[in-house]
């Protein structure tokens, strides 16, 4: 089955008008890829005043804050090390999928509420980003609140990591010639440098390469620290307490699976445009919404005879999208087709001599025929009148990735958070994950954990765009 470890070209990487772009390609190979990105950034910098490790939300957050929002450290001299060959961690939005043409779709996180200020002030006033409501026509079924999805010109997601591909944008457009963002940094062990200052570290990277750096920030998942050398100064020099709270995190495996047709027949034949469905089989289990998938509706034509679409999903229009056919806790029948723990994406797409790939569309399909024939017999179509899907893509988050695990716990309270945020005293080390995060999610927890680095480590004012009494009970009276 075609697969990919989520790593792209050297080629793809580069900012553009202020947004980073590290996207995954599905037209290389896994080894092609690892040997464009270990020539690309074989030579990493001597030295950084603030180097953040992991560019997922709270990393990207951190050097955009330091750089950017308030220019308190010279961008030139901020680095972000990211082991993957693409930007998001736990979010991790796909272009250029078979079939998908320039949609994209998130296999992680991808939205989020209104009532989490962090991130949705920093989406909505700080980076400005056109957003839509997650829910069709605004339902505000979205646990209980409204919940937004960064917007594309097709009115569909455009991928939850456009935020953080914006802000990263902006800390290279900040930092001059110099690159700022390395991918395929993999960090390894973390040790102490007095000569570069008391409170310096030097991060050691896969391959040998070193960097002495004044302040650190790492944006690791618990699974991703455990990989470090046991000679680390982090896993050495820590207390018990410490050495604890990093093991104390609970990690729950989640797959995603979305299904592309080139008629969306739950919308273009039934109409089904919002809800859930469920289905247990002997094949593939079912755990999708109606609304979640990008869509094209094409409305009519140009001059030259191109399709012209709507920019918004249309009931029994004339539509082509994705259905999230699975999306919750690991399933034995998703989670045998992962590629190994550092391959979060697999990619099923017809046409293929892979025997697998063909049982997992053919199995998917017959599932959405079986759960929905009698809603297609009522409007006079027959399930064997649908054709299967083009493409078939899931990702599995699970407990043991390495780089990009399910979404992990912290089993403490907010008095270890505060232990955790800088668990060496004598080092400018500091943490912020989603893992050790104040909230569960996909972002909020990593989010405001980072900004209470920022505030209480750092002495950084409030964010202008924050909305200031969220600030004052979210950040400031936090431990």
């Amino acid at each position: 089955m075609p697969a990919t470890d989520c790593r792209t070209a050297a080629s793809g990487m580069a900012w553009s008008g202020g947004t980073f772009s590290a996207r995954w390609r599905p037209d290389l190979g896994v080894a092609a890829a690892d040997a464009a990105l270990s020539a690309a950034d074989a030579d990493l910098p001597k030295h950084c005043s603030f180097a953040v490790v992991g560019a997922g939300w709270s990393g990207a957050y951190a050097a955009w804050r330091l750089a950017v929002d308030t220019s308190s450290v010279n961008a030139s001299s901020v680095c972000v090390f990211e082991a993957n060959g693409r930007v998001g961690g736990r979010i991790f939005s796909v272009h250029g999928l078979p079939s998908f043409a320039d949609l994209a779709v998130d296999v992680g996180g991808y939205r989020f509420q209104t009532r989490q200020r962090l991130p949705a002030d920093l989406v909505f006033f700080a980076l400005k980003l056109p957003t839509q409501c997650y829910d069709w026509e605004c339902a505000a079924k979205c646990e209980g609140t409204t919940c937004y999805v960064v917007k594309d010109a097709f009115g569909n997601n455009a991928g939850y990591a456009t935020a953080i591909e914006t802000m990263l944008g902006q800390v290279e457009a900040a930092g001059g010639p110099g690159r700022q963002v390395h991918l395929a940094a993999r960090l390894t062990s973390i040790e102490a440098a007095p000569a570069a200052g008391r409170a310096a570290s030097r991060l050691i990277f896969a391959g040998g390469r070193s960097v002495t750096a004044s302040k650190v920030l790492l944006n690791l998942p618990s699974n991703a620290i455990e990989y470090l050398s046991r000679d680390s100064t982090l896993l050495g020099s820590s207390s018990a307490a410490v050495r604890r709270l990093l093991g104390a995190v609970t990690t729950i495996p989640m797959v995603k699976v979305y299904a592309w047709y080139d008629d969306a027949w739950w919308s273009t034949k039934l109409g089904l445009m919002e809800g859930a469905f469920t289905a247990a089989t002997d094949g593939a289990p079912l755990e999708g919404r109606y609304h979640d998938g990008p869509q094209r509706c094409v409305v009519g034509r140009d001059t030259a005879g191109d399709p012209v679409y709507s920019g918004k999903k249309i009931a029994y229009g004339n539509c082509s999208g994705a259905l999230e056919v699975y999306y919750g806790i690991a399933r034995p029948y998703y989670a045998k087709l992962m590629p190994s723990p550092l391959q979060p994406l697999t990619v099923a797409t017809r046409g293929t001599s892979s025997l697998a790939a063909a049982q997992l569309i053919g199995d998917v399909h017959a599932a959405l025929m079986a759960r929905h024939a009698k809603a297609l017999a009522s409007a006079g179509v027959a399930p064997g009148a649908v054709s299967p899907p083009q493409t078939v893509v899931l990702a599995n988050w699970i407990s043991a990735g390495r780089y990009t695990p399910g979404i992990g716990r912290l089993l403490g309270g907010d008095l270890d958070r505060a232990l955790l945020r800088k668990p060496l005293p004598d080092y400018d080390l500091f943490l912020a994950n989603q893992d050790f995060g104040y909230e569960t999610g996909w972002a909020a927890g990593s989010l405001a954990m980072a900004e209470k680095v920022l505030q209480a480590e750092l002495g950084l004012p409030a964010p202008r765009w924050l909305d200031a009494e969220w600030y004052e009970k979210r950040v400031v009276a936090e431990p």
